[in-house]
This record gives structure tokens, C-alpha cells and sequence, in this order.
């Protein structure tokens, strides 16, 4: 079974002595269940494993019930160290609260209980985490699967992970489209937006986020504004438009990209492009086939661009930095940039060995002092075999050039 490399940081981490929960986070089908399962069937140590889904939303009695028993197992075999491992914490209401009381009188008693939590829903994790457990925990993020390890596991080519994108559990429907888009509806997108943003949001009209969600996919790497947006939706207004697109960002799944500016107003009041997480949710609605995308210039272009920008969204998550786009007054586009601090990268995308790269050399000559990095993602760049290895905080520290 393929192994993440996030498992060897947990191992890493449950090795060292107790000192911080830790907080494994990401969205639905990336494996952190399978991880755990990895990690559990490998380490010497005494451990237990409960899932919350299922449990009761608002019984968080449930928590210290399994933390009493676990205590108890402890006593019973004189332990000196377990691991207490609680999957789909965040379904359960007020959850914090409740581990931060056990995780704090463990602490107390100088019980050498560690422990792992998992959840599906970064939002929802995040703020419990904000409210309740400062400087008692630390994150470890799954993203989507990425191009190597979809090639590795699954024997994915170049184009196969570009229109498919990364969800391993529907590697094995890609040659029977028709299987692997109902696979993505009923396995992926329906369970996210009816069940997991609605436990956590208090949403008021979810057919408009289905709509929203849509929309965001299907424009994936291009722009469109929220007034346009509305029109096409025909229903809510701008600010719950806005709204709903900050929880699909939250979630993972689509991303607004605002327009890189000096001014942080004039960022925030620029026209969006939207960005898809993961290709695989602007294909579920895409018009072409795999084989009629790959042999359509124009459509193939688009479909990388909007690769690139999944794999810097998902990065953005993991390793901190601001994803963003840029436009001129004369329409000139730099199509992603990456700014942390006042640091930026710019990147562009070419599928084709004549296109444009105007808006790519605009960019660098107005905000030239600022950029640490900038390079073309193409033929004559470079390659998306090597683009999808980068690791990007060591761009940020060392040019490229």
C-alpha cells in the first residue's frame, strides 16, 4: 500500500515525548484514515481508536467517555505511554472545549497519553483550534494527491493526472468516465456539500452554493465577476455570493484568486479568478472527454493552467503563502502569483511554444524589486514534470535562474 509522506512525520512526531496534540487535517478522499491505519499497524506503542462519526452531534459526553476508558486501560496494564487516536473529531459540537479539560488534566496528572485527532473539515477543525486549544496543538496537512504519487501508486500519466486530478479512490474508474463522474458526485462532491459544510455553516440557500460551487469549478484559471456570477445563478445577492466562495475556499474546493496590488483594497475589491483545488471538480463537468481534451489546443491549455493553479492552491494550504493572479489597465496577465511577506513569485503558464508572455515581463518590470523567483511552466520553460515537484517555500529562498 502506497504511503504518504506525511506518515513518516507522524512517526516522527508520536516518537518524540508528549508535549502537543496533534491535529491531522485535510479534505474528504486524500487518506488520512488509511495513514492512521498505516501508522497503528507499525508502532509498538498501546494505542485506541475511535470515530465520531456517527456519534451524536451535540454528545460531547462521548469524548470523555473514551478518554475515562482509555485512562482506564492505562491503569489496568500499567502503562507509561498510550496513544488515543479520535477520527472525524469536528462532528461533534463544541468539541475543543472537551479535549482541552481531558488533554489539560492529563497534563495535571503527568499521564504520558498522547494524542491524534483527525478531521475532514479544515474549517471546522481550524476554529476549534482557535477557541479552545492555543499552544496545545500542532497541524500536520494532507492535500490532495499530487502528480508523483498518483504516478506511483497508480501509473498515472501526465495528462491522466492533469483531467483526473488527485483523489486515489477514483483512480481505478478513470477508462469509464461516465462511472468515474458519478463516482466524483456520490463519493465526493454531494457528500461535502450536503452533509459537511452544512454540519459546520449555517447555510441558508444550499442549492446557490451547489451553484456557486459549480460555476467555480467550470471557470476554473479563468475570471468572472461576483455581479456576473449572480446574473448567471440568477439568485442571492453579491455578499452571500462572496460568502459562499470563502467556505469553498475554507473547504477546499474552489478558490477565488484576487488580483495582486500594492493597495490590500484595491486586492480585495478586484474581479476574482476562480481556481479549483482539484482539476478533478472542474472536470466533472467538463464538455470534453479525456481523449477530445487532450487533442484540443486551446482546451488542453486550459486544462493545464487550471492543473498548475490546483497544485498552488493546495500548496498555498500546506506551506503558508498567498495565491493570487495579476492584470493591467492595457489587460496584460501575469496568471498566478505567489507572495509571502513581501516576497513574490511569478509564474506563468504556456502550453504552446508561440504564446504570449507580455503580461509575465509587465509584471516583472513593474514589481521586479519584490521577486525572489519567476519562471514559465511549458515547453520552452519549465516542464510540468518538474513544476509538480517544486517545493515551494525553497523557492521562495532560492532562485530558480
Amino acid at each position: 500500500m502506497y504511503k504518504r509522506a506525511q506518515l513518516s512525520v507522524l512517526e516522527s512526531r508520536m516518537a518524540e515525548s508528549r508535549r502537543t496534540i496533534h491535529v491531522v487535517m485535510g479534505p474528504r478522499q486524500v487518506g488520512k484514515s488509511t495513514m492512521i491505519d498505516q501508522f497503528v499497524e507499525h508502532t509498538s506503542v498501546p494505542y485506541s481508536l475511535f470515530s465520531a462519526d456517527g456519534v451524536g452531534k451535540t454528545n460531547t459526553d462521548w469524548i470523555s467517555e473514551k478518554w475515562y476508558e482509555v485512562r482506564t486501560k492505562m491503569m489496568l496494564y500499567g502503562e507509561n505511554e498510550h496513544i488515543l487516536i479520535i477520527d472525524e473529531i469536528q462532528k461533534i459540537a463544541g468539541w475543543s472545549e472537551t479535549v482541552k479539560k481531558e488533554w489539560d488534566q492529563d497534563t495535571r496528572d503527568k499521564r504520558n497519553l498522547k494524542v491524534i485527532l483527525l478531521g475532514s473539515s479544515r474549517l471546522l477543525i481550524q476554529k476549534g483550534l482557535e477557541e479552545s486549544l492555543e499552544g496545545r496543538y500542532e497541524t500536520l496537512k494532507m492535500g490532495y494527491w499530487e502528480w508523483e504519487e498518483m504516478r506511483e501508486a497508480f501509473g498515472f500519466t501526465m495528462e491522466q493526472f492533469i483531467y483526473f486530478g488527485g483523489f486515489p479512490g477514483l483512480a481505478p474508474y478513470i477508462n469509464d468516465e461516465d462511472r468515474w463522474r458519478r463516482m466524483m458526485e456520490d463519493s465526493i462532491i454531494s457528500p461535502i456539500l450536503n452533509r459537511d459544510i452544512l454540519d459546520i455553516e449555517e447555510i441558508r440557500n444550499p442549492s446557490l452554493l451547489r451553484q456557486v460551487f459549480e460555476i467555480g469549478s467550470m471557470y476554473s484559471a479563468q475570471e468572472i465577476s461576483l455581479n456576473k456570477m449572480q446574473g448567471v445563478v440568477n439568485s442571492g445577492t453579491v455578499p452571500t455570493i462572496s460568502s459562499y466562495l470563502r467556505i469553498l475556499d475554507e473547504t477546499m474546493l474552489v478558490k477565488p484568486l484576487y488580483k495582486y496590488d500594492n493597495s490590500t483594497i484595491k486586492t480585495k475589491n478586484s474581479v476574482p479568478k476562480m481556481q479549483a483545488y482539484n482539476n478533478a471538480f472542474r472536470n466533472s463537468y467538463c464538455q470534453h472527454t479525456f481523449e477530445e481534451a487532450v487533442m484540443n489546443k486551446v482546451e488542453w491549455g486550459r486544462q493545464v493552467e487550471s492543473a498548475v493553479g490546483a497544485y498552488l492552491a493546495g500548496r498555498s494550504v500546506i506551506d503558508g503563502f498567498q495565491l493570487l493572479f495579476w492584470r493591467d489597465e492595457k489587460k496584460n496577465e501575469c496568471d498566478y502569483v505567489l507572495k509571502k511577506g513581501e516576497s513574490l513569485i511569478a509564474i506563468e503558464v504556456k502550453s504552446g511554444h508561440a504564446d504570449n508572455i507580455e503580461g509575465y515581463l509587465a509584471f516583472k518590470n513593474r514589481f521586479g524589486r519584490n521577486i525572489v523567483n519567476s519562471f514559465i511552466v511549458g515547453p520552452e520553460g519549465l516542464p510540468l514534470e518538474d513544476f509538480f515537484k517544486l517545493n515551494i517555500p525553497s523557492v521562495f529562498r532560492k532562485s530558480l535562474i
